[in-house]
């Protein structure tokens, strides 16, 4: 059998050292994700120190009131860069009160606009701001992206779906109280399915409150593929084929088990 896991979104330099060498072995396409100014250069060099490891670069919504004009057009030098797929995260983050609204708005439009410019697709994070994400995907008729983590509601789901968007799930999904979370996941076509640690951060169940790795994605591929009562090698084909699809990766080749 070989290795399709695919892990969408992490954070690999937050993760340490050993876990870092265990999840390029054992997942055979990681996206890293650089959102602010210390972690895109990181991301980057990521990207060109293993070949299963492609990177999106953005800013995050926290970053809003720490960056300028100056920075998007630093970011737009760097899309260009080696193993660059998608443009973010990026989006709008009501949770707390990290960055103005003003901004947050101002600088998603901006990385919307760059992404279109350059045919990539947006990686969108969206918190207790449904309402302003979903209005925002009809305006700027985003249809080229993953809404990242998804954790919103039913409408906000149907506009990303009705517009094109994949949907991706983390280790979260998996939790005892999630079933709101979980109902989402039964709308999502499989064919629009993706998903992902966010490690170090929302790690699965089963290893709930310790420090999550890109390698603990079997434990999300395990319960996802139990909830929707679909073979697992069926899962973990599709969300392959879904991640080269969106991310126009061109196929790997598949390491043995």
């Amino acid at each position: 059998m070989s290795i399709k896991l695919v892990d969408t979104h992490c954070h690999l330099d937050m993760i340490d050292s050993d876990d870092l060498q265990e999840s390029v072995k054992e997942v055979s396409i990681l996206l890293t994700v650089g959102c602010d100014e210390d972690e895109i250069p990181k991301a980057l060099s990521l990207g060109k120190k293993f070949e299963n490891v492609y990177v999106a670069i953005g800013y995050h919504p926290y970053e809003a009131d720490r960056i300028d004009e100056s920075s998007i057009r630093s970011l737009e030098n760097l899309l260009k860069s080696e193993k660059v797929v998608a443009v973010g995260e990026m989006g709008l983050d009501f949770y707390r009160n990290n960055a103005s609204k003003e901004n947050q708005y101002k600088y998603f439009f901006m990385q919307i606009k760059l992404a279109k410019k350059y045919n990539l697709p947006v990686i969108i994070h969206s918190r207790e701001a449904n309402r302003e994400t979903e209005e925002i995907i009809k305006s700027e008729s985003i249809d080229n992206g993953v809404m990242h983590c998804f954790g919103g509601d039913h409408n906000l789901l149907k506009t990303a779906l009705d517009n094109g968007l994949y949907i991706s799930f983390a280790g979260n999904v998996t939790y005892p109280k999630a079933d709101n979370l979980r109902e989402m996941l039964r709308y999502v076509p499989l064919d629009r399915l993706l998903l992902e640690t966010d490690s170090p951060y929302l790690s699965p169940q089963k290893v709930r409150g310790q420090k999550n790795k890109p390698s603990n994605i079997r434990y999300t591929y395990e319960f996802v593929s139990q909830f929707l009562n679909i073979d697992l090698e069926r899962l973990e084909d599709t969300v392959y084929s879904n991640t080269l699809n969106l991310f126009k990766i061109k196929k790997p080749e598949v390491v043995n088990r």
